[in-house]
């Protein structure tokens, strides 16, 4: 077949786009920014829920002495502690502390969804699950996390693990759907450590659209006996609920497989609203459909089904406009809709152009204004406590 002007467009974007993405992992790599940046004093491991400077004094003197070491660092002409966040879960653990899987044996899921494109979905998503297992008040709680990358775009892959989010890959969230594997397979092909540890990410692949186009035609080879609704739940989440706290779903914005199957598998619901006009019509109108859809996935032998659905604002500025907007959002969620929003902040889309977030990008490091970024980091800490809390009540109502 004679060469177009498609395959040359796409060999250059190809070509681009690995280049886009080494720059920024060499840099990265240049400047030490490969590992997460978040460390405690002893000062500052002080100052969290549970501990004062007495605690914190004596169970590092006990730990240092039964062999534990501890990371430390030269500041003037002196060493002092430097402490990560698995180090400061250690000592929440010698005090006697419990972590959150000691009382809830298995994940949580949570389907952050919507059909309409550019809502803060995936910014939302990667954000939540970063925050859970770093926010100040939940580190002693251990919160391991797992982020399902189902949309082919690959922005959560992007934001989680970049190398993982240029072309096709083998071992993506949607494959693993369609291998029923054990799970220490899963562990050891599909799912991906990302910069914070035990923030985990199963990935996507563009490849991964053709799949959701041809679903059932897969399905009927590889599985003619089961229901094509329920395998990313049968062959994925199932098996990997012993081994985290909380599963954030990612599916892009198409009424697919992919999306009947992050319904089927899902606890809660979590859909972001966008107050602009147009953006909050189609959201809603996303959400009136949502009964139908629900109805469809039962006659076609989906038994269960999630029981909440939590909302929020996002890209929400304090105008008359949006205020507006929140107070149409009550009215339609009521107790479902949280308090806490995520802001239009402009560090959001600033960290975007390194592959991070707010959470995970070095504050040293960071291109913009620091005091933006400070304040979008405060907001995602506020509404992920938020979200945490009410994911808490509604569990255990």
């Amino acid at each position: 077949m004679k060469s177009t002007i498609f395959d040359n467009s796409a060999l250059v974007a190809r070509k681009k786009l690995k280049a886009m993405s080494s720059d920024v992992e060499d840099q990265k790599s240049e400047f030490g920014l490969t590992k997460f940046h978040l460390t405690f004093t002893k000062a500052a491991v002080a100052r969290l829920p549970g501990m004062s400077r007495a605690i914190v004094d004596k169970s590092v003197s006990e730990m240092e002495s039964s062999g534990y070491s501890f990371a430390k660092k030269q500041s003037g002409g002196a060493e002092v502690y430097d402490l990560t966040v698995e180090q400061v879960i250690d000592i929440y653990r010698h005090r006697g502390f419990k972590s959150w899987s000691d009382s809830h044996p298995e994940a949580c899921v949570l389907f952050i969804s919507s059909l309409k494109g550019g809502v803060s979905k995936t910014v939302s998503c990667v954000h939540i699950a970063q925050a859970l297992r770093v926010h100040p008040n939940l580190i002693k709680e251990d919160l391991r996390i797992l982020v399902i990358d189902l949309d082919p775009q690959s922005s959560a892959t992007m934001f989680l693990n970049s190398k993982y989010s240029m072309g096709s890959v083998d071992y993506t969230a949607a494959q693993a759907m369609l291998h029923d594997i054990n799970v220490e397979e899963l562990k050891e092909h599909y799912i991906k450590p990302t910069i914070i540890p035990n923030v985990d990410v199963m990935v996507s692949s563009i490849a991964d659209g053709f799949l959701a186009s041809d679903w059932i035609t897969h399905c009927n080879e590889h599985f003619p006996d089961k229901n094509p609704n329920l395998l990313l739940k049968e062959h994925v989440i199932n098996k990997l609920c012993g081994d985290y706290d909380f599963i954030l779903i990612d599916s892009g914005p198409h009424l697919d497989y992919f999306l009947n199957n992050s319904i089927a598998a899902a606890d809660i619901m979590v859909t972001p609203l966008p107050p602009a006009q147009v953006d909050l019509h189609s959201t809603l109108q996303y959400v009136g459909r949502l009964p139908a859809i629900f109805n469809r996935l039962m006659d076609a032998g989906v038994a269960e089904l999630p029981k909440h659905h939590v909302a929020f604002m996002s890209k929400f500025t304090r105008t008359p406009q949006d205020m507006e907007s929140q107070a149409i959002a009550k009215d339609i969620f009521r107790a479902e809709l949280l308090d806490a929003v995520i802001p239009n902040l402009s560090a959001f889309q600033r960290c975007g152009e390194t592959f991070d977030t707010v959470i995970s990008v070095n504050p040293a490091a960071y291109a913009g204004d620091i005091k933006a970024l400070k304040a979008a980091k405060e907001a995602i800490e506020d509404f992920s406590i938020a979200l945490f809390n009410h994911i808490n009540f509604v569990r255990n109502k």
